[in-house]
């Protein structure tokens, strides 16, 4: 359930880097992109996945 809510997560931060008008706002949206797709990368570690 974590990987699809940290997806979710990714989906939106494209979304605001992709349209978002607000320069931090879109500088967070990186940052999160780039966070979330390591804990994914380390969830599917613990699942045994890859």
């Amino acid at each position: 359930m974590m990987i699809s809510h940290h997806q979710g997560a990714i989906e939106m931060a494209k979304t605001e880097r992709a349209k978002g008008a607000y320069g931090p706002a879109k500088t967070m949206a990186k940052s999160i992109g780039t966070s979330q797709s390591a804990e994914i990368t380390e969830m599917n570690k613990i699942l045994g996945k890859r």
